[in-house]
């Protein structure tokens, strides 16, 4: 079975499960931990990740922030049936939930490159043309 588990600073891996939810219809798709909610150390981090893995599934693990110290400690449990992606959006954890749920193919690098084409900078371009005076 696969399984997605969001990893966070504080409360923004709450949010994604939350979010995800709602949007998916699925109450059971996302796991979330939040980590340093409680002045813990990456010990404790890494014992809360420990005890929601197992070898029978496959287990995607997303993080937020690709150097920070959740991700550094996420990054120690890769395994063949578990991959790390860092640097989340929306777009990408709502396609990833939506193939989770539907049991289609993950296509890791198809959905990355899509999640990236969802950051940009909305403008505001000149309607009015010269020759309208």
């Amino acid at each position: 079975m696969k399984k997605i588990i969001v990893i966070t600073h504080y409360k923004l891996a709450r949010g994604y499960q939350e979010t995800l939810a709602g949007l998916t219809g699925d109450q059971e798709i996302v796991t979330s931990v939040c980590a340093y909610m409680h002045n813990e150390g990456t010990e404790e981090l890494k014992a809360q990740i420990s005890v929601l893995l197992n070898p029978d599934d496959e287990f995607y693990l997303l993080t937020d922030l690709g150097f920070g110290s959740v991700n550094q400690v996420v990054s120690q449990f890769l395994a063949n049936n578990i991959h790390v992606i860092t640097g989340i959006n929306l777009p990408f954890t709502l396609e990833l939930a939506l193939a989770v749920k539907n049991k289609q193919p993950i296509d890791l690098d198809q959905m990355i490159a899509a999640a990236r084409q969802q950051l940009f900078q909305v403008t505001i371009t000149d309607t009015n043309d010269d020759n309208d005076e």
